[in-house]
C-alpha cells in the first residue's frame, strides 16, 4: 500500500540515516517542532533535540546562521513540512525526519515506511526529563 500523502517538496532524512549522523563532526540540528498537544501527549524527545513551536520557527530561523537541520513533528507529515519550508526559506538546508518521532501513522503511511521508520525512531527516542523550555534542549 503505498502513502496516501502528496509528494513534499522537502527532503526526507530516513531514521536509520538520522542515526548514523548523529554526535558526528557533520550532525544536523534536530528539531522537535510538534504542536503543544503532540508534545505534551509523549513522553519522548529524540537525543539531543531542541523544541520549537511550530509558529516560532520563522524567529528561530533568523535567530542565528543558518545551518543543516532535520525537524520532527509527530507522524512526518504537515508540520514539519511547513517548518522545513520556513527554515529553507530563510536559507537553511533543511530535512525531515520520514515517519516522524512516532514512525509513520497507521492507515496513511504505507505499512513497510511504518515498520522500518518505528525499528529505527526508537534508538533514537529519550525520555523527557525535563520539562519543555521553549526553545532550549529538552533531553
Amino acid at each position: 500500500m503505498p502513502s496516501i500523502l502528496p509528494a513534499s517538496p522537502i527532503s526526507r532524512l530516513s531514521p536509520s540515516d538520522l542515526a548514523l549522523r548523529i554526535d558526528t563532526p557533520d550532525a544536523p540540528l534536530v528539531l522537535d517542532v510538534r504542536r503543544e498537544a503532540g508534545f505534551a501527549m509523549s513522553a519522548y524527545i529524540i537525543a539531543g533535540a531542541l523544541r520549537c513551536l511550530p509558529e516560532d520557527v520563522a524567529a528561530f530561523a533568523s535567530a542565528g546562521p543558518p545551518r543543516e537541520a532535520v525537524v520532527y513533528c509527530v507522524y512526518g507529515h504537515n508540520v514539519s513540512e511547513e517548518a522545513a519550508l520556513t527554515l529553507q526559506a530563510a536559507g537553511w538546508t533543511a530535512h525531515q525526519l520520514a515517519g516522524g518521532i512516532e514512525g509513520g501513522e497507521d492507515g496513511v503511511d504505507a505499512p513497510e515506511d511504518i515498520a522500518a521508520w518505528r525499528a529505527a525512531v526508537a534508538p533514537l527516542r529519550r525520555v523527557r526529563t525535563v520539562p519543555d523550555a521553549g526553545n532550549k534542549a529538552a533531553t
